[in-house]
């Protein structure tokens, strides 16, 4: 079949394409766009004007939940609530139950994920670095990564001992393997639920201090640079994280790193009285620290954006905050969330935005996915999104399993309308209403 998608804004950061045109999808792959395309036997053409055309989304940190803990997320709705966010390719964390440490649970994972029912996006398993990520003995990540996985991390159990670390740095440098590290002393963290400062103090709460990120972060980023390891630091959530990453790429180190939305969009006063929806790890910070996390991703410190849609069931978060437990989903609104906060806000432009949520993360861990160019990925990865339409976000409407997130009720402007890889995996209903009358 032939679709046409035609008269977007084509966005493709991989190519430096920004332009108004058209593209065509045939046999499930991208065979042309440009300002003049060939529409003849097209059984399907959509008028895309004010919408733009891009690469499929790829959030680089997704937890399924699959295997073991079914009852917050499975494989089957991670990947249908990725699709309705725009998503063709996900990275899920290995911190499940059991945690990804063989290779018969990435086979599992792969298999479970191309499934009819599943969602029809791809899944890039992140392997554990450590065997049960205990944090000291490394798993087999020759094995793994011969099974498929594409990074090593351990996740929320980060690697304590500087020497364990060390020396999986340099295994996953044998093995060209890059490592995703939650950054996180937890000799300071412990038992803490929220940003340490004067609003913790005032709700009585143990907080959680800024140099337990940032001591952690330092540590990572001298040992990537002293081994050569390829190191990618997930949801960096202090201005401090941010500087040390930016001197770290100054003096070479191979170094990435992530944020989440949250941390640009909200701070520790979101928690108002105990509200368990905007209880996270790293936690949320100061309105100084969202500043400057917002300089990062204007200056080009910080990389990519990335979900770390975090389900749990209600009865896990209708709890008292203390006892509740961190993360928020976020797969569903991470387009409206970014579209909201920083492009309309001027802070990166619609190619910026699209190279933060596609074609970089898809770079840094060398996935076949964040291009619109012929070829270059297995199947067309499309997304289409509509950047000035304004919702509310629902999230009893979303096809997670989890409904734990801080932005129910929020008013958002930019929304996905169309995902394809390979066939259409989701369309919103807004969007039948562009189909060209007469064709098809």
């Amino acid at each position: 079949m032939k679709t046409v998608l035609k008269n977007g804004r084509i966005l493709d950061p991989s190519q430096d394409i920004d332009l108004i045109g058209s593209l065509v999808i045939e046999h499930d792959q991208v065979v042309e766009y440009g300002k003049k395309v060939d529409e003849r036997g097209a059984v399907e053409v959509y008028d895309c004007t004010n919408l733009w055309i891009t690469p499929g989304l790829v959030d680089p940190h997704v937890h399924l939940r699959e295997p073991g803990e079914e009852h917050r997320e499975t494989i089957v709705s991670g990947t249908q609530s990725a699709a309705a966010g725009g998503f063709t390719t996900i990275c899920c964390m290995p911190n499940t139950n059991p945690a990804l440490d063989t290779p018969s649970l990435i086979d599992f994972i792969m298999d479970k994920a191309a499934s009819p029912e599943a969602g029809g996006v791809f899944v890039a398993p992140v392997g554990a670095l450590t065997v049960g990520n205990d944090g000291t003995r490394l798993t087999d990540l020759a094995a793994l990564k011969k099974a498929g996985i594409v990074a090593a991390s351990d996740e929320e159990h980060p690697i304590q001992d500087s020497a364990v670390m060390t020396r999986a740095m340099e295994t996953c440098l044998q093995f060209d393997i890059p490592i995703m590290a939650h950054c996180d002393d937890t000799s300071l963290s412990a038992g803490a639920s929220m940003n340490e400062g004067a609003y913790s103090a005032m709700l009585g709460l143990k907080g959680m201090p800024r140099s337990a990120e940032e001591i952690m972060v330092m540590r990572n980023c001298l040992l990537s640079l002293h081994t050569g390891c390829q190191l990618h630091i997930m949801r960096v959530s202090t201005w401090g994280a941010v500087e040390m990453i930016r001197q770290a790429k100054y003096l070479g180190a191979p170094v990435t790193c992530e944020i989440c939305p949250h941390h640009f969009s909200l701070t520790e006063e979101a928690i108002g009285e105990f509200n368990p929806l905007f209880k996270t790890t790293p936690p949320l910070r100061t309105s100084l620290d969202v500043d400057m996390l917002i300089e990062g991703l204007r200056d080009g410190t910080i990389d990519c954006i990335a979900s770390d849609h975090s389900p749990y069931a209600n009865y896990e978060v209708q709890v008292p905050f203390e006892e509740a437990p961190f993360g928020m989903v976020g797969l569903e609104s991470v387009v409206g969330v970014t579209l909201t906060n920083l492009t309309h806000k001027g802070v990166l432009s619609p190619l910026e935005t699209i190279r933060k949520l596609s074609s970089a993360p898809a770079q840094i861990l060398r996935l076949e996915a964040g291009s619109l160019k012929p070829g270059e990925t297995p199947v067309a990865q499309v997304c289409v999104i509509d950047p000035e339409v304004t919702w509310q976000f629902d999230v009893t409407k979303t096809f997670s399993k989890g409904k734990n997130s801080p932005f129910q009720g929020m008013p958002l402007k930019g929304k996905v309308v169309l995902t394809i890889c390979g066939n259409e995996i989701y369309r919103d209903a807004r969007f039948d209403a562009r189909r060209l009358a007469g064709v098809g």
